[in-house]
Formats: structure tokens, sequence, C-alpha cells
């Protein structure tokens, strides 16, 4: 190295969250420019950034020096207590400490450590971990007993300033600092401890140099001169003041705030460092030099190894012996009857390649956990991704879709001439998921499981907020939100960033003129702006994936660092890539709602009917669940449930499993750019002609096409095409798919020609194979796996069957899963009403914990009331099981654990109206409900305690209101009041989120659909992004507010009969409409759509009070009144009225008159009333002969 070079050694990136700004990429950029040979890394008390670092550097052609700033423990790492070695005097100034005595007020000292070999990275990878999973008090915190087991392969220094040798020297302790330094010299060795110099223009950076450099003296050690960078160059200085600032919660012009004293914390050019530190310590830059020289490359810990997770076979096999014997034992379990032909092939071939692949373990794995899942009744999927092309995985167990009959291929999955590994990734139901995971980490060993680290990073709408507050504290928050709205809409819910907003060549350059313009008018924003573009980008925390587990078969400390969350969770280090670039076995498991939502819906058949449903001998043929797709009834169906989608089914009119495969892969983004889904629905349904490609094409193709009707809709097609017109192998045409999917230029020609090559020798002419390549290659950009597509769709199936079927016990199901979403609730209770399922109040005879079927209804579960917890449910359920059901409200009481006996859960009951069927009105439990509890409450403690039976004279089966003279309730007094009906029901709203015995609104559903068309929870279920709408219902809450001018305005929520919205009333629409706006109101309002992080609100800009007078009056509901001229009414129109009726049930009743010549007659269509809408209007308007009034 060049002698008068530097190494800076010292760099925190942003791996040091919200402390280091220095992304890495740029970092070495600036080492290049700088010309240094050399970099260090030593994040705070992690190595996350480890890997990104190492391939950056190689990748820059710099040598990476990968190190850590460790915490150490004062004492020992396992003492979880502030420990101070000085006065209290001589303490620091700021909240941690820094400065003065023990640093972290009294948990940690700093020592800077760099990996010399692959053997001291792989230590440092072990203090790290070790640090997070038992030093962690404050910090992760290493101490000497650990160092010392793990100090082989490490270079270290006495660190920063507060290093244990600094603060041992700044608080007077010169005898502890000098035992301090020996006994680190004596872990690492003379020639591995180094005495680290810095100098900021911090007064406690030199007021320690002179003991630090006697103590060298004495003790043998060299100088190292560091700077401790935070950011990569000079100008970063003011966003890194401002990143602390997100740090601490300050602002900019806080005195108080937390900031690097001094300057210069960044990487200095050598010339500088040199004419400062040769004058000042001679020799200490050229250590930075020597210790770069003595690093040896980290190639062997980042290389690729197999470290396959192990998997135990009985004495006599192998891994791949043991797979075989477990496959054959899965055909005779799919297949009692002996496998069809061409399975026991299909088997063969398969297994060869998994085992030449060296992927036997991985399959024994797989199945050993879905075998585990199903033993002890936690639902699985029945596959995910391009697994399910598997038969192997199908006879394990693995997934649940034979991929023959569907045309899966195993080479999509796993074929020679793929290099990646195969990639199983499993659903759960989504409540136990963690049960999955603890069960790997059991059987396969703590300390080689780990869930994976994600890292969340500032997106442009948090710079901008976060560089608002920093430099405005709250005010700024306005400017943060003006600036935000003024930014082009999101793509594919990603922003454009703040650099491509003033960089000319960024493809949206154009659609950020209005925040431009900003940033040019107003220094605020201008302000803000460039602040944030300095935050945008940097890691603000480390997380955790939400489905990734990585398995290996060592511990994983040997290959990557680990730390462990505050439930007790190890995480990686490192994002899941770089865990497998290095061989580590990275699985999903996916917690799915869905099988979740499968799993409680065949428990409440099971319940109500009495009957068992298997999954795994379930068809995919029955009658009623295509007759419900086809009148797009598939709201709260897995995949299929969206309003746009809904409208596609019932044009393509789905009759087999097919078309639920195909509706799954063709509606996406790309195929609907093109149109293909309506093309196929249309063909299908004899609308459009289907065309072959090209004449020569149309009988080669008709097998591979004829089931999408010439359409190339799954990328397993593009493979067949290869494999049948060009002569391909399986694996052949997976790389040709794969080439065709990504379009580089370069790479399509190269394929073209092998393609043009292979189709000409069999035969076909230059117009045929350009025909082909033409259609093919714009399809391969989004055709799908269909091998996802059709376990998918499996589960599409399974839920729209459930629904079809056993619609009460799947609403129950669904109404649970979505208990704590009110705007999928309310849309899914708006579906019970339509489909004629009353929800019932809860009732603490009847109800369990969740929701429930009962007969053809649904009963509200008592956990779904405000106040009431699991346990005090589960006990109400297990006294009324243990002693009969209760006949009173004091047979409750009497009853029921001490738990229950509680005033707020009982208040919470009766307003929910849980205690209805027992025979006192709400408001005579309300008034006395105090008092009972204050009775009995004594009795249950002294009986909890053994002292005597409770009321063992006292019988419970009494059919009145009262309790036998025994009982401390005998004296209670129930009287015939009863709330008013408003105030009534908006106690039960209050406790179950919505009203459920009656609602105000019951009989106005034709005054609302007059004035608005859609319900709430229609607009809702396919909301719209941007544009005007019109509600109507009731003003259910007000929130008046008043603007920084002293203006008025409002925050409303409106509410019809199943869903709210928020509207906004700003002071202009405020000043005209504010006298209308009082809780009770029945009102239209107009508004524009309005999204904020993802919630849904209209500003209103217009306001009508509605006439509600007679719907309590007992008027019957007025009918829908359709006519029709007798010579028109085929039996065509009759079919298709019928259907679009069944499509739109509700309550209001349907008649027809009928015209014939000048006479007419009026029929009552019974058991057809409908929900009237605009799309009921539209639907009927399009039926010939039908007209609507």
């Amino acid at each position: 190295m060049v002698s008068d070079s530097f190494v800076h050694l010292h760099v925190h990136t942003e791996y040091s969250m919200l402390d280091g700004a220095a992304k890495i990429a740029p970092l070495f950029a600036e080492v290049n420019r700088l010309n240094m040979p050399a970099v260090g890394m030593t994040d705070h008390g992690n190595m996350y950034g480890a890997d990104e670092f190492y391939q950056q550097a190689v990748k820059a052609g710099v040598k990476p020096i990968i190190g850590i700033e460790a915490y150490i423990a004062p004492q020992s790492r396992h003492h979880k207590k502030p420990v101070f070695w000085g006065q209290s005097n001589q303490r620091g100034s700021d909240e941690f400490g820094e400065g003065g005595d023990v640093s972290g007020a009294g948990a940690y000292t700093h020592m800077t450590m760099f990996a010399e070999n692959t053997t001291g990275l792989r230590n440092l990878f072990k203090l790290s971990s070790e640090a997070s999973f038992t030093g962690y008090y404050r910090r992760p915190r290493m101490d000497r007993e650990l160092i010392a087991e793990h100090a082989e392969g490490i270079i270290a220094t006495t660190g920063c300033p507060s290093g244990e040798v600094q603060t041992r020297l700044r608080l007077g302790q010169k005898d502890e600092a000098l035992q301090a330094a020996a006994d680190y010299r004596d872990i690492f060795g003379a020639e591995n401890f180094f005495l680290e110099l810095m100098d900021h223009g911090l007064p406690i950076e030199r007021s320690v140099r002179e003991g630090l450099l006697e103590i060298g003296r004495k003790v043998g050690l060299r100088p190292l001169a560091t700077n401790d960078s935070h950011y990569v160059t000079k100008d970063q200085a003011d966003a890194h003041s401002a990143l602390l600032c997100v740090q601490a919660g300050k602002t900019l012009n806080d005195p108080n705030r937390f900031k690097l004293d001094g300057d210069g914390y960044f990487l200095k050019p050598a010339d500088e460092m040199r004419a400062y530190w040769d004058a000042e310590v001679p020799g200490a830059c050229d250590s930075t030099l020597l210790i770069a020289e003595r690093v040896q490359p980290y190639t062997d810990v980042y290389a690729h190894q197999d470290r396959m997770p192990v998997f135990t076979v009985p004495d006599g096999h192998d891994e791949a012996s043991w797979l075989r014997h477990e496959v054959m034992r899965g055909m005779e379990w799919r297949f009692p009857d002996g496998p069809p032909d061409g399975y026991q092939e299909r088997i063969e071939t398969e297994l060869t390649v998994i085992i030449q692949k060296g992927f036997p373990a991985y399959f024994l794995v797989v199945a050993d956990l879905i075998n585990y899942s199903r033993r002890v009744g936690i639902r699985v999927g029945p596959g995910r991704g391009s697994a399910a092309g598997s038969l192997v995985a199908y006879v394990l167990g693995i997934t649940n879709l034979d991929p023959i009959p569907q045309k899966l291929l195993f080479e999509r999955f796993l074929n020679p001439e793929r290099e990646s590994m195969p990639d199983i990734d499993i659903d759960f139901d989504d409540r136990r998921r963690g049960e999955m995971i603890r069960y790997a980490t059991e059987k396969y060993g703590s300390d080689k499981v780990a869930q994976v680290i994600t890292f969340g990073t500032i997106k442009t709408k948090a710079a901008i907020k976060d560089s608002a507050r920093v430099h405005y504290g709250q005010p700024g928050y306005a400017i943060a939100d003006k600036i935000t709205k003024a930014l082009p809409p999101p793509i594919m819910a990603k922003d454009i960033s703040l650099s491509g907003i003033v960089d000319q060549k960024h493809e949206r350059y154009a659609e950020a003129a209005e925040v431009r313009a900003l940033v040019e008018t107003d220094n605020d924003v201008k302000t803000i702006f460039d602040t944030a573009r300095g935050l945008e980008g940097l890691i603000r925390n480390a997380g955790v994936h939400a489905c990734a587990v990585i398995m290996s078969s060592q511990p994983l400390t040997d290959a990557i660092p680990l730390w462990q969350r505050d439930d007790g969770a190890i995480i990686t280090g490192w994002d899941y890539p770089s865990c497998e670039a290095i061989g580590l076995l990275k699985m999903d498991f996916l917690g799915l709602r869905n099988l979740t939502v499968i799993g409680d819906a065949i428990d409440n058949i099971k319940a109500n009917r009495g009957e068992d449903i298997d999954l795994d001998t379930l068809g995919t043929d029955d009658p009623k669940t295509y007759e419900s797709l086809s009148r797009g009834e598939a709201i709260g169906v897995f995949q299929l449930e969206g309003g746009p989608m809904r409208d596609l089914l019932r044009r393509m009119q789905p009759n087999s499993f097919d078309d639920i495969v195909a509706v799954g892969a063709l509606y996406r983004p790309g195929p609907m750019g093109v149109n293909a889904h309506n093309d196929y629905a249309d063909r299908k349904n004899g609308r459009q002609e289907v065309k072959p490609i090209h004449p020569e094409l149309e009988e080669p193709l008709k097998e591979i096409l004829a089931d999408t009707y010439g359409l190339i809709v799954y990328q397993e097609q593009i493979m067949h095409i290869g494999q049948k017109v060009a002569g391909y192998s399986m694996g052949r045409a997976d790389v040709l798919r794969r080439a065709m999917g990504k379009k580089k230029k370069e790479v399509l020609d190269k394929e073209f020609e092998g393609f043009h090559a292979g189709m000409k020798s069999n035969g076909f002419s230059d117009a045929a194979v350009k025909a082909l390549w033409d259609t093919v290659l714009p399809f391969a950009g989004y055709a799908f796996n269909k091998s996802h597509a059709a376990a998918y769709g499996l589960i599409s199936y399974w839920t729209m069957f459930l629904k079809a079927n056993y619609p009460a016990e799947y609403m129950a199901a669904l109404l649970t899963s979505f208990s704590e979403n009110k705007d999928r609730s309310a849309v899914y209770l708006a579906e019970c009403r339509r489909l004629g399922i009353k929800v019932l109040p809860p009732d603490v005879n009847e109800s369990v914990v969740r929701f429930s079927a009962v007969g053809d209804d649904i009963r509200f579960g008592m956990g779904a009331v405000r106040n009431v917890g699991t346990k005090v449910v589960e006990s109400i359920i297990k006294t009324r099981q243990e002693k009969g059901k209760y006949s009173s409200f004091t047979d409750f009481l009497d009853k029921s654990d001490l738990v229950a006996c509680n005033k707020r859960v009982i208040e919470s009951l009766i307003k929910a109206g849980s205690f209805d069927s027992l025979g006192n009105s709400r408001l005579s439990m309300i008034q006395c409900h105090e008092e009972a509890v204050d009775a009995v409450v004594p009795l249950k403690r002294q009986e909890a305690m053994g002292q005597f039976d409770l009321f063992g004279s006292v019988g419970g089966g009494e059919e009145d209101s009262g309790a036998s003279s025994a009982s401390p309730l005998a004296h209670l007094k129930f009287t015939e009041d009863e709330y008013p009906r408003k105030l009534k029901l908006g106690y039960e709203r209050e406790m179950l989120g919505l009203y459920v015995s009656a609602h105000p609104l019951d009989g106005a559903e034709r005054i609302l659909r007059k004035h608005a068309p859609k319900p709430i929870a229609a607009i809702l279920d396919d909301p719209p992004k941007e544009g005007e709408i019109v509600i109507a219902g009731l003003i259910t809450s007000i929130e008046r507010r008043v603007n920084k001018r002293g203006e008025p305005w409002a925050i409303c929520t409106v509410e019809d009969l199943d869903a709210a919205l928020e509207v906004l009333f700003f002071p202009k629409s405020y000043a005209i409409f504010g006298a209308d706006l009082a809780e009770d109101n029945a009102v239209l309002v107009k508004g524009r759509v309005n999204w904020r992080e993802d919630k849904m609100s209209v500003f209103g800009g217009g306001l009508v009070p509605l006439d509600l007078a007679g719907i309590e009056s007992g008027e019957p509901e007025p009918p829908l009144v359709l006519s029709a001229a007798a010579d028109k009414l085929d039996g065509n129109v009759v079919a298709e009225l019928k259907r679009t009726l069944e499509v739109h049930r509700g309550e209001t009743p349907v008649h027809l008159k009928l015209l014939n010549g000048g006479n007419e007659t009026v029929f009552a269509l019974d058991g057809f009333s409908v929900q009237p809408s605009a799309m009921l209007l539209g639907e009927l308007k399009g039926i010939q002969g039908i007209s609507a009034s």
C-alpha cells in the first residue's frame, strides 16, 4: 500500500440506524475517489451491513475491513443495572451520560473491533449475536468473558472517547485504565490491540490523549488514528444532524437535542488526516495501513456452501433412499387402487432430478412440516407457487393438487438446467403460524432456525414529514401535508423519489411539476425538501419478515449474525437474499387468513349441522358453486371478491375449475391491459371467434391452447410450445420462458436464433416462426405461473363452495376473521342481508367467543363485545355447560365465576343485548347491576377461598326474573322501563361497533337508494381512487374544529344500514351546511373522494337533509315494479330476469306488470325481493322487453 495513504477504519454506515448516514454504494465511490486502498465498517452493536458492505467492496475493487463498534458491559453482561465508576458529579450532562462516567447511563462502554480473517469475522458474528441474546440492556452488550472466548482473528482498539480506558482516564482512575488496557492486550494479543485516537475538536478527546499514549508506552500498544465517520462527505453534515433529530424526536433548534459536537465526521482525504496526525502522533496513520495489510480475504464466509438442514432417517437409509420410500408410500395413499398410467414414470423422472440436484432433505423437511401441521389440526394450504407442478410434492402431501390433470409442469419448478434452489412456500392458518415456527425450531435446532430481518427505509413521504418536523416542529406537519398532496399519485403503492422530482431524466419527472413549483416558490418548502433528500432511503429500523424462515444444517452463528427480539424470537442479521446466497435454506411460512376462515367455517358446519367436510376428498365439480360464481356472488371469496372481478365472473359464466384457474391468472394488469380477460370470457361463450396464430400452427398448438381458447395465459404454455414446435427439452423451454419474461434484447435475439432453428428443423415456414414469436413474446411478459394459479384457484373454489352450500357458517367465519376491520365487516354484513341471513345479537345462553351459525342465522360472538375479553367469555360458556343455561339475570350472577362478575363487563353485556332473552329490559338491568355485583362479589371471593359453598341452597332453575329468598339478589326489583329506541340502539352500537337488533334506518332503504344509488358498503367494497360520490345515511358523530385562521369546520361520520364513511366539511362548506350537521340527522352528501394513508374519506361539497318521517309508522315497503310486454316474455328473457333478481337479493318486493294489448296483469314475484341499486336498474334495462319504475 502507498505509504502516504490512509485507511478509514471507524466508519458508521446507515446500518447504525438513525445515527449513521453513510449509504454503502456512495461510501465506496468516495473511497475510490480518494484513492484509498481499503475501508472499514464499524456499526453500532450490529453486523447487519456486513454482507452489503462486502459485496459492494468486491464490486468497487476496495479491500473491505469488516468490524463493529461493540457495546461492552461495565461488569458482567448478565448484570442488567446501571454501573458507575466515578462520583455523581463526574457524570455527563446528556440523557445517556455520554462524555462523563460510564456511557448509556451506566450501561456500557465502547470498543472498536475488526475481523482480521474469516475466523475473526465468524467470531464477530458470534459476539454480536450473543451480546443480543444474553447481554442486552439498553444495547446488545459483550463482556470480557465472552470476548475472551471468541477473540481469535480479531483486531481491537480502545475505541472512541466512551471506551473503557478513556472513561477511566477521564474519571482520574489511571491505575484502572492501565489495568483495562493490559487486560485487553492479554485477551487479544499485543499486536492485535491498538490505542484509538480521534480529534474532532472535542475537549474529551484531547483530555485523555496523553494518558492514552502513556498507557501505550507502558503496555506496548501502537497508536491508531481514526475519524469517527457518520456520513460520506462534508456537505452531508446538515442531513446527518436532521437524522439525529429524527432519532431523538427533537427539532434542530432545540438546544438540548442530541448532536455530534465538533466537526469532520466524514471520510477526510488522506493528506488531511496525515497533515494533522503525522505531526501530533507519528505512526498513528501508518497503523491504519498496517491493519489493512494484515486483513485477509473473507471469501470463505461469503462462498455458497451446502447448508441444507439434515433430516434424520432410519438406519439403513440415506436421505435419497428414504425420500424414495416416502414417495412410494405416498403413492399408495393418494392412489389406493394403483396410480394411473404415466404416473410412475413421472415420479421416477422427478426423483432423478431431485436426487441429482441434492435436494432430498429439502423435500423431506417440507413434508415433515406439512404432516406435523395436519397431525395437530393446523390448516395448511393446497400449495403455492411452482411447487404445485411436482407430483412428488403431491404424493408427499406437500401440495393438495394433482398436477397431471391440470397439465402442470415439474420443470417449471425444478429442472437440470435450473441453477437456483427450489422454493416451496407454505400457507398456514394465520392464527397458528407461530406454532409451526416453534415446531421447526424445536425439531431442527434452535441454533439452526431463525426468522428473517427486514430493513425499513425512510421513503418519500416519511422523509418529507420527518424533515418538516425537525425544522418546524408540530406546525411543520401542515407544510409537509401540502407537499405530499402535490406529489404525483403513487404507482403500485410506490411514490416518485425525491431525486426523481428534480431529475429531468426520470420517467415521472413531468408529473412532478406541481411539487417542483412549491419548492421553487416557497422557502420553507425548499428547506424541508432539501433536508428530506438527505434522509430519503436511509435505513430507519430493523423489522421481521412476515413469513420467511432460515434453516441450516449447522449453527447459524457460524455463518451469519443473529439478534433476539423482545419476545425472544431469534432473527437473522442479514436479509434473506444474503442468506440464500451462502447456501442457507429460506422457506416462507405464510399465515393465510382464508385458511383460518375455511377452518372456522368447517368447524361451524360441524357444530351447526353435524356434517364433516373433508377438503382432501372434496371434488371441484359442485354445480351450486359454479352457479354462484356465474351470478358474481363472490363477496368474501378468496381472490374473487372485488367488484370488477365479480363483473368478469358474470361475463365469463365459469362452469369448470379451469375457468377459476384462468380468471386468477387473467385478472392482473398485464393481461387486462390487452383485454385478454374479456377475450377469454367472450371466446368461452361464443361471442368471439377463436383464430389460430398461423394456419401451420393450428393443429400443433391445438392441445396446448384449447383450454384457454387460443390465448396464451400461462407460462407453462410457453414451455409446451417450445417443446412442441422447436424440439426443446422442458428444461431448455424454461430457459426460453424466463428469457422472454425479462425482455432483454440481446438475450431475446440469441433465444430467437435457437427458436427459429428449432422450428425450421421441424418443417415450419419463416412466416409461421415469426407469427408465433411475435404472438408469444408480448404474452410472455405477463403469462402467469399456472401451478400457482391452480393451487390458489383451489382455495377460491373451496371458499366459494362453502359460501354457496353453507352460507351462514361461512359468513360467520368471515365476520369472525374481520371483526377488527369495520369497513370489511360492513361489506360482509351487507352481504348477509342480501343472502337473507339474520345477524342476531350476542346472548349469554347461545353465544360463543366468535360469530357462530345458528340454523340459517348467525349469532354474534360475545368476544366481540367491547370490554369483554376472551377469558370472561370462556368462563360464561364453561359455567352454562356445567350448571345449565341461565334462566334470569340474577341466575347469571348467582352461577357465574368471579371473573365474569365485573361491573364494566356486566354493563357492556347488558348494553349489547346479551341478556335480552332472559326477560328484563336493558334499562332495568343497568339500574341495578352495580348493586347486584356489589352483593355477589364478596361472597364469590369467599367461595373462591374455600370458606363455604356459595348459595348452596339456592336453586338455579327459577323461571322468573327474581332470585331465591336465600340469594343476596332477592331484594332486586326490575321495572318494565326501557331506554328510548334511539338511545338503546346507540348503546348497542357503542358496544358492538354496529347496530344489530335493529337499525334507526330500518325501512328507509328505498329512500336512501333513491338519492344515493350505491350503499356505503358497496362503495367500500370497490372504492374509487378519485372523483365525486354521493352517499346517504345518518350523521352518527360530529367532531367540530377550528383552523389556525379561526374558521370552524367539522369531521362527520355518515352511516347507512351497513357501513360508514368519514366526511370532512371544510370552512367554506361548513359555512353553508353547518346548521344541518347534527347527530341523527338523515342527510344526502355529495363530495370528492380523498385518500390519506390508505384510508378513504370524503370532502363534503353538498348536503341535503332527508325526510325519513314515516319509516317507523309501519308503512309497507313500496315494491319495485317491472313492466313487460307479453309477446316479448319468452324463456330466455325469464331466465335472464330470474338470474338478475337473484344476484341482487334484498328486502324490496318486486311486482311484474304484464302488458297484453290493452290489458294489464300484476304479479307479485314472491321469493325474488331485491336490493335496489343503479347496477340492478342498469342490468334490468339491458334485458330485452323489461322496464323498471
